[in-house]
């Protein structure tokens, strides 16, 4: 799943990478590509998909060691910065490296707000402050690992919330917190930080319980609640949300899509965890689809500098149509941007995530509560 959501976000930005100058919301001369329009939305609500998986992902441990962080918030801490930073800071230093050589000068596209590289937006990249300040400077999907990486403070909170007030009421607050925050804050820098996506992690945390969970409650969910039907009513409200709103309102309104979108990929989790038979885990379980979720985040850190680099010096050069470019970029471009992640991924991934990994689950697992 993260695969197939780091795709749509190379989707949305390859997308705009070359109708970024072109009116691409009204050129209605661009044909069968006026569907890829929609690909400016999907590009955002990827990232929530990102961050139910997080929620869910890190939850698998909590479930497995009885509603416990595993070695305490000190070492779940030390874990997260393993696995999430090495990769971040080579991301961030390349794409320094690559603005201040060969992709630094305006061109008129998706790629001139990230040069505008200061002293302060460097600064807020190293602190990991980028969703406040300097957003979208350096490298523009930088701003949603600020978000993830804020998020984790609240981790141990949650877990504790869990065992005290039980999930409804933790991931009722969650979400009632974020939503409060992110319209309390309109007009602020804190919107910028998304805080509603709290609540969309919250929920990645109870569909772990609902997907591994022996106890009777969750298994009850897991098995008799309608998650199919769910999945095709969230992805249906969304469509039809973003058809009646238009693009441009749909981008203003991302905060109301968010929720739907973030149970459709709870529905998913849970429909793929049932049974490594259905349909929906046959599908995420694809060979392509696990290779490349290996180095989703790598594909996903990389991919804006690359996508600038292909078009100045490759396609750019060529005089190229529009759609040609974008059938370029989606074809042998997307092949180029696969390898170089790959790459990436071996130098800063895999040596750390061996040591970023959970311990072992104990032999005697303490007895997990009844939810009540």
């Amino acid at each position: 799943m993260r695969a197939a959501a780091a795709l749509v976000v190379y989707l949305n930005h390859a997308y705009a990478q070359v109708f970024a100058g072109s009116s691409p919301f009204n050129d209605a001369s661009l044909g069968l590509l006026a569907i890829a329009r929609y690909s400016m939305v999907a590009g955002h609500l990827a990232v929530t998909v990102f961050i139910v998986i997080s929620g869910f992902c890190l939850t698998l441990p909590v479930v497995a060691f009885g509603d416990r962080l595993r070695g305490g918030s000190a070492k779940f801490f030390k874990r997260r910065a393993r696995r999430i930073l090495p990769a971040y800071y080579g991301s961030l230093a390349l794409a320094l490296v690559l603005i201040w050589t060969i992709i630094g000068n305006p061109t008129g596209t998706l790629w001139d707000v990230p040069i505008r590289v200061t002293p302060a937006a460097i600064l807020s990249h190293v602190l990991l402050l980028q969703d406040l300040f300097g957003t979208s400077k350096i490298n523009y999907v930088l701003w949603s690992i600020a978000v993830e990486w804020h998020i984790y403070f609240f981790f141990p909170l949650l877990v504790w919330g869990w065992r005290r007030f039980g999930p409804a009421k933790t991931v009722i607050t969650a979400l009632v917190v974020g939503y409060g925050l992110h319209f309390g804050f309109q007009s602020t820098r804190l919107v910028r930080a998304n805080p509603h996506f709290l609540g969309m992690f919250a929920l990645g945390m109870l569909v772990a319980y609902v997907a591994q969970s022996p106890n009777a409650p969750y298994v009850r969910l897991r098995l008799r609640f309608p998650w199919r039907s769910t999945f095709f009513l969230t992805t249906t409200l969304v469509c039809v949300l973003i058809g009646i709103w238009g693009v441009r309102t749909a981008i203003a309104r991302f905060s109301l899509l968010d929720l739907p979108v973030a149970v459709m990929t709870a529905s998913l989790l849970v429909l793929s965890s049932r049974s490594e038979r259905s349909v929906v885990s046959r599908i995420f379980s694809s060979k392509p689809l696990v290779v490349i979720g290996t180095f989703s985040y790598s594909l996903y850190l990389l991919h804006a500098p690359l996508l600038q680099i292909l078009w100045q010096y490759v396609l750019r050069p060529a005089n190229a149509g529009g759609a040609a470019m974008f059938a370029f970029l989606m074809t042998v471009g997307l092949a180029v941007v696969l390898c170089v992640a790959y790459l990436f991924y071996r130098l800063f991934e895999e040596p750390f995530m061996r040591s970023s990994a959970v311990p072992r689950q104990p032999d005697v697992v303490p007895p997990m509560p009844v939810l009540a």
